[in-house]
């Protein structure tokens, strides 16, 4: 149901035509970036299969084993959404395997004058699945 529903995407695609499929950007001035892989690329620490249900194999994700405290990886989305009272919901799964190095997820709205909301966030996902 989720993955037909307009807006949603399954980042079953190629290479970066995630990003065009849907609807989002990396954002250039962050330390680095979000990608596309199945659970082969990622390695031991990794989910063993997408979120997705029947055939879905890929997901998006970023490796912070290598960065330093401080980095941020950052996507945002290319459409805009009209001004609403609890009608606008983001839905997502997220897997975050437990590590020094895990830093923070976090999603934030952007007000018309640009100022960023923080709407939710977190730093562990202690039951290791999505």
């Amino acid at each position: 149901y989720y993955t037909s529903i307009p807006g949603s995407c399954n980042f079953e695609t190629q290479d970066q035509e995630w990003t065009t499929v849907c609807g989002l950007t990396q954002d250039t001035s962050d330390a680095f970036d979000w990608n596309i892989s199945n659970s082969t690329v990622t390695g031991q620490t990794h989910p063993h299969t997408d979120h997705t249900p029947g055939k879905g194999q890929r997901f998006l994700y970023v490796n912070s084993s290598t960065q330093k405290e401080g980095n941020r990886a950052r996507i945002t989305t290319t459409k805009f959404f009209p001004p609403s009272l609890g009608v606008c919901r983001v839905r997502f799964w997220f897997w975050m395997f437990p590590s020094r190095q895990t830093g923070v997820l976090k999603v934030y709205t952007v007000e018309e004058h640009g100022m960023d909301i923080l709407m939710w966030s977190s730093s562990r996902n202690e039951e290791n699945k999505w």
